[in-house]
């Protein structure tokens, strides 16, 4: 394995060390906002990881803002008793990029939680998908990410039914 390789795989292990720390300290919880909750992960990264620069902009969103593209920048939201809320960080970790996400279900919503295993698992195949290939174009990966979404009863894009 080369050092590149070995210097994203350590970033990348970092940033579920991170993740890991964020559900360990509950920071997610009903009650917060948006920006508190991107204020306390930004402060733990530096605490833990020294981490103050991002190849990315920090995204917290829950309940109607998850539905809103990367590129937009929607109102800040309250988190609320049985919300679904992501994340997604692009940490630079001793220069080396790491982009990192996960969804997170407040209360027990079965369909939101239904969901946030799904996403989990067609990533997972998504990715095991996209290594396996030799010659995949963006389309072809694109058409296999829907295909996923539809198998596990989601519309690629839109959440079906709407939560």
């Amino acid at each position: 394995m080369n050092d590149v390789l070995k210097n994203l795989i350590a970033a990348e292990a970092k940033a579920a060390q991170l993740f890991q720390e964020i559900e360990n300290r509950s920071i997610i919880v009903a009650g917060k906002t948006e920006k508190e909750i991107n204020t306390e992960v930004f402060q733990l990264a530096d605490e833990l990881f020294g981490i103050k620069k991002y190849w990315h902009k920090r995204i917290v969103r829950a309940g109607a803002n998850t539905l809103h593209p990367y590129d937009e920048n929607p109102a800040d939201l309250r988190i609320q008793e049985d919300d679904i809320v992501f994340l997604d960080f692009g940490p630079i970790l001793e220069e080396w990029e790491a982009d990192y996400g996960r969804t997170y279900v407040i209360g027990t919503d079965p369909l939101k939680i239904k969901l946030q295993k799904d996403i989990e698992t067609a990533w997972q195949e998504c990715r095991d998908y996209y290594f396996s290939q030799t010659d995949l174009t963006g389309a072809a990966f694109y058409d296999y990410c829907v295909q996923k979404a539809t198998e596990h009863g989601w519309e690629f894009g839109v959440l079906s039914p709407v939560i």
